[in-house]
């Protein structure tokens, strides 16, 4: 019994280490790793310029809107914008600046009669910062004017604002944290996933399976194959998190602790390893099904929609309502849990008991899909021609 075992653990890796090593010195994963660098790459460089753009503008002021220089800097620095005010000799002085570019808009005029203008438009949001500077001085004005003191009229109309919950200083920081590792799973899981698929048909097609398995278990087979192509993905997953989570803290970018990336990271490895098997059980099944390439999309399309749904959910929902019901349940169901959890983890909004209970449902039903995807490579993978329907991949086997 030992030794059958033994023989068993020594086919799958045997198996599994030829996927490595086929896949490692392919083009493919050189292509595609260098691929992922420059797609992170230039999204935090995007990310970057845009926000450097929304949060900083130039504003030059000219006649009696000098006078608001202190207000408006006041409401900058209370809105957390970067606003960089400068003076003009002349309106003509001051068109200019705006016409080179040397400010965003040129405010002039005085009380009633105040302009804000822009080269072809004015950002939003400086015109909003603009807009309320001046309503609040004609409001402190009038006040003034009826023998009220503003800060006195101010102060009784103030609104404290608390929260049940101790504010998250790295909240941004977390939402990035969740979305690349949101990203990397699916990414991770889709492309490996299909590769499976791919390698079943490639083998079924050039009867190459027939010669495999007449000295190997279809069972055996098929573990070596998700095995290994899992593995692969596994070290592309961790050379993109790895320098991903350098450079970041490197740079400045994250200043989220070592220990929570790092711990983001490693949650993001274990969920990848469920997450690929299960799927990889669907993809392995799918792929048995047919004998040619041209079929392959046809039956692996809908797989794609359980795959989709919890990274829109992750990548849209989560990041302006992490506690959403809906995406707390998701969490839970497997094929959803393996991209949803991670990326509550990674927020700080579910407990390390939620995750175990997701962790512990996902496995059992990983047991139970690869029951069902051995059934139906075993039904299906040496039968050539047309599409094997799932009813009979899935009927049991006769002994």
């Amino acid at each position: 019994m030992s030794g059958r075992g033994n023989s068993a653990a020594a086919t799958i890796a045997l198996v599994a280490r030829r996927e490595i090593t086929t896949q490692v010195r392919s083009r493919t994963f050189l292509i595609g790793l260098l691929l992922m660098v420059a797609i992170f790459a230039g999204y935090a460089a995007v990310i970057a310029f845009v926000g450097a753009q929304s949060s900083s503008s130039s504003l030059v002021l000219d006649g009696a809107a000098r006078d608001l220089r202190p207000a408006l800097q006041a409401t900058a620095d209370r809105q957390g914008s970067t606003l960089r005010l400068t003076e003009a000799g002349s309106r003509a002085t001051a068109e200019s600046m705006v016409r080179t570019g040397e400010a965003d808009a040129l405010l002039a005029g005085g009380p009633g009669s105040y302009q804000l203008v822009g080269l072809e438009d004015v950002n939003p949001a400086l015109g909003a910062l603009v807009r309320d500077v001046v309503e609040q001085q004609a409001v402190d004005d009038a006040l003034t004017a009826a023998g009220a003191d503003p800060e006195q009229v101010s102060t009784l109309a103030g609104v404290g604002i608390t929260t049940l919950e101790p504010a998250d200083p790295e909240r941004g920081q977390r939402i990035a944290v969740a979305f690349a590792v949101t990203f990397l799973l699916f990414f991770s899981v889709t492309t490996y996933g299909s590769a499976v698929a791919q390698g079943v048909v490639e083998e079924k097609s050039s009867r190459v399976v027939e010669l495999l398995l007449s000295t190997i278990r279809p069972l055996h087979l098929l573990a070596g194959k998700v095995v290994g192509l899992g593995l692969v993905g596994l070290l592309q997953l961790v050379i993109l998190g790895g320098l991903g989570m350098l450079v970041a803290l490197a740079t400045g970018m994250l200043a989220v602790p070592t220990a929570v990336v790092a711990g983001t990271l490693a949650s993001g490895i274990v969920w990848y390893l469920v997450g690929f098997f299960l799927y990889a059980t669907l993809y392995a099944s799918a792929g048995a099904l047919v004998s040619r390439q041209e079929e392959l999309q046809s039956v692996i399309g809908p797989i794609a929609i359980p795959l989709l749904l919890p990274f829109l959910v992750a990548v849209t929902i989560l990041p302006t309502d992490p506690r959403n019901g809906f995406a707390t349940v998701l969490s839970f169901v497997p094929f959803f849990s393996q991209t949803v959890m991670p990326a509550r983890m990674a927020l700080g909004v579910a407990p390390w008991w939620q995750a175990l209970v997701a962790l512990l449902i996902a496995l059992v039903t990983l047991a139970g899909m690869v029951l069902l995807a051995a059934r139906v490579y075993r039904n299906s993978i040496l039968r050539t021609g047309s599409r094997v329907p799932w009813r009979e991949a899935l009927r049991p086997t006769r002994t």
